[in-house]
């Protein structure tokens, strides 16, 4: 058999379920901030990383130089190497500049011709 509410039973039965309904509110309310800032950091990301992916890759180019009297392969390395390289060394740079021209030593002499790699980002 039911019980029979008086009016201040009633008013504590009804604050009970004002309370559990608010209580239910508040937890989908910050569940919702919740999932919306993970949605909104996420898209932040995807947009910063596919920024950073956007920046124009150097590419390489070859091209040829007649040697002139009192060049060497380093005043020759030193002017062709730019920022645009990396963080290549002159002396691996020597290196590519020898092998790309199939010399031995660093010996060159007036009239020569040689290959020499650049880099650019005017590329693709």
């Amino acid at each position: 058999m039911r019980h029979k509410m008086n009016k201040s039973e009633r008013r504590i039965w009804n604050n009970k379920i004002r309370r559990q309904r608010e209580r239910k509110r508040h937890i989908f309310l910050s569940a919702c901030t919740l999932f919306l800032i993970i949605v909104l950091s996420l898209t932040a990301s995807s947009f910063l990383s596919h920024a950073k992916t956007n920046k124009k890759m150097p590419c390489k180019y070859y091209k040829s130089i007649m040697i002139e009297e009192g060049d060497t392969l380093w005043s020759i390395a030193l002017d062709n190497i730019s920022p645009e390289s990396g963080n290549i060394a002159i002396s691996a740079y020597i290196k590519e500049i020898m092998k790309m021209n199939g010399l031995q030593n660093d010996r060159i002499t007036a009239g020569m011709y040689l290959v020499i790699p650049y880099f650019s980002d005017d590329g693709f």
